[in-house]
């Protein structure tokens, strides 16, 4: 997920509770310090305010971030030499999906319950196989009927 063309999000969405990677290429990485900080709160006052140390990584500064809580969540950055990088004044921010909670499973049984058939329902089907059984022996006998008439014939020849 992309906030900027400089700091990444891995994943589609971020979600409460749930690691993800932040990938920071922004300028302050020209000056190569050795740390570079992400500078964050919750909501428009910042709240919960907190701070997460980035390492030089192959594709720029990195760290595993897991924000606790929902909801929009603003942030900035600082070297470890004191410059910031806080968007011109404007500060970055991303929206934090809460947890969906729904697939989760509830009881010790992944498979869904299935719901029982209805009493008219068997009765149904238990009328129609006893039907086709019958259909089926007296269709039987009547072949062998037929085919003992047919040898007859052809004995009578």
């Amino acid at each position: 997920m992309n906030v900027t063309d400089l700091i990444y999000f891995d994943g589609d969405t971020l979600i409460a509770n749930k690691p993800s990677k932040l990938i920071y290429k922004g300028y302050l990485c020209d000056d190569s310090p050795e740390e570079i900080y992400m500078h964050y709160g919750y909501g428009l006052l910042w709240e919960k305010l907190q701070e997460v140390k980035l390492k030089k990584g192959v594709a720029g500064y990195e760290a595993d971030t897991t924000f606790t809580e929902f909801g929009d969540v603003y942030f900035c950055f600082r070297s470890s030499v004191g410059k910031w990088d806080n968007n011109n004044g404007q500060n970055y921010s991303t929206n934090v999906a809460k947890e969906d909670l729904s697939l989760i499973a509830q009881n010790s049984s992944y498979l869904p319950q299935v719901p029982k058939p209805k009493k008219g329902y068997l009765i149904k089907k238990k009328i129609k196989v006893a039907f086709y059984r019958t259909i089926s022996l007296i269709a039987k006998l009547f072949s062998g009927d037929i085919l003992a008439i047919i040898r007859r014939k052809k004995k009578s020849l």
